[in-house]
């Protein structure tokens, strides 16, 4: 599998309604038709009014690379170069190992406890999704999370990446995607007091039903080589 993550800074963040709205049908489209993604996500971040968090999951390189030839890639770089992008900074991940968040307890694990081998070095990516029984209610919960999302991004060591937002396709998702550095960081994270409060909030709900994975990734680089091209391969290693 291969992750990628991103963040796209708009130039102008009165724009950032009408990239959702027009990146609807392209998210659809991806995650309908094209074979090997098991997420395409690119949604607002409650926390900060000028960015649009991206995650994708794909089966394997193969996949990843037909996409990087659709044209739904194609129409979803177009919009976003028409809307105007401040900044952007894109990262792709090679998955070692992927399982549940919890255990049978049910327990958040930092730990893959079902792999007989650990890498604590090691980046995490905690990714899935939350819906609720009532889609009425998560907009005031996101908007109640933007305090909590913000002090895990600053206060917490080793988070790279912390966003609860809306899934645009569906109207009573929340798209969760968390980055760690490394197995304590993860670790750390779930005895923190801001852990506790995220579950709290999002049990306030009237009900709701999850979705979450952690993938464990031994590389990471940029999505596009020094000629600008998005590659599916890991370019970095030696060859």
């Amino acid at each position: 599998m291969i992750i990628i993550t991103a963040t796209f800074i708009l130039a102008d963040p009165e724009s950032r309604p009408e990239a959702i709205s027009k990146a609807i049908p392209l998210q659809q489209a991806t995650r309908d038709s094209e074979p090997g993604c098991e997420a395409y996500v690119f949604s607002p971040d409650p926390a900060e009014e000028n960015k649009v968090a991206v995650y994708e999951l794909w089966e394997d390189r193969d996949s990843l690379h037909a996409h990087f030839d659709h044209q739904n890639y194609f129409n979803m770089g177009s919009m976003f170069g028409e809307i105007g992008l401040a900044g952007a900074e894109s990262k792709k991940w090679r998955v070692t190992a992927c399982e549940p968040v919890y255990d049978e307890t049910p327990r958040a694990r930092a730990d893959f406890f079902s792999e007989d081998e650990q890498a604590p070095e090691d980046p995490i990516i905690v990714a899935g999704y939350i819906d609720l029984h009532d889609p009425s209610e998560r907009q005031d919960l996101l908007a109640e999370s933007s305090s909590l999302q913000l002090a895990t991004r600053n206060d917490e060591p080793g988070c790279q990446m912390y966003v609860f937002s809306a899934d645009p396709c569906k109207e009573e998702r929340i798209a969760v995607v968390e980055i760690w550095d490394n197995y304590d960081s993860l670790h750390q994270h779930f005895d923190h007091e801001n852990y506790f409060n995220m579950g709290n909030l999002i049990r306030s709900t009237s009900g709701r039903d999850s979705n979450h994975r952690k993938f464990r990734c031994d590389l990471s680089e940029p999505v596009y080589d020094e000629n600008r091209r998005a590659r599916a391969d890991f370019f970095t290693l030696e060859q």
